[in-house]
């Protein structure tokens, strides 16, 4: 209540001549709320693991929006899961594009990109998203589910040979 008595007295603060102070106010008001925040980060956004992938049923994803996410990467993978049951794939790359903004090294959202991108008949787009999200994979499940997933867009691509040494990776990692 402090803060807002504070920001009523601003606009007068503008009107001597002082428009400086009301921004000063402002931002000092702001960073006192945003140390006041009740959103908690679910793990460090950074390393996605097998916990936090959706199901598989029968090769395919059964929901985008599974697992244990920040709850505005959460949010996005419920707008890109209700997306995909209406069939509209540009608004479901939209909305994964926005999780990776916020969560750039989670291997989980380059996951479920290329999964995506594999449903749309894009497997260079696939493979690429894959490979880095390959990269940034911590856990071996989720690993050989990029790995699978990577196997598919080269097969797609005509690419039989890198497709059967991908398959053999996964084998080799298990």
């Amino acid at each position: 209540m402090v803060g807002l008595a504070v920001l009523t007295s601003a606009p007068a603060a503008t009107d001597s001549g002082k428009p400086w102070l009301k921004l000063l106010l402002t931002s000092s008001l702001l960073v006192a709320l945003a140390g006041c925040s009740s959103v908690a980060m679910v793990g460090n956004g950074n390393n996605a693991d097998s916990a936090d992938l959706p199901t598989i049923s029968d090769g395919q994803l059964a929901r985008l929006d599974e697992g244990s996410h920040h709850p505005a990467v959460q949010a996005l993978l419920q707008r890109a899961e209700a997306a995909r049951q209406q069939g509209n794939w540009s608004k479901v790359m939209s909305y994964l594009d926005q999780a990776r903004q916020i969560q750039p090294r989670n291997a989980a959202i380059y996951y479920r990109q290329g999964w995506a991108n594999l449903q749309m008949h894009q497997p260079a787009a696939a493979e690429q998203l894959l490979q880095r999200g390959l990269l940034y994979s911590q856990d071996d499940q989720l690993s050989n589910r990029i790995r699978a997933l990577l196997a598919d867009a080269m097969e797609q691509q005509g690419r039989l040979q890198d497709a059967r040494q991908m398959r053999a990776q996964m084998r080799g990692a298990s």
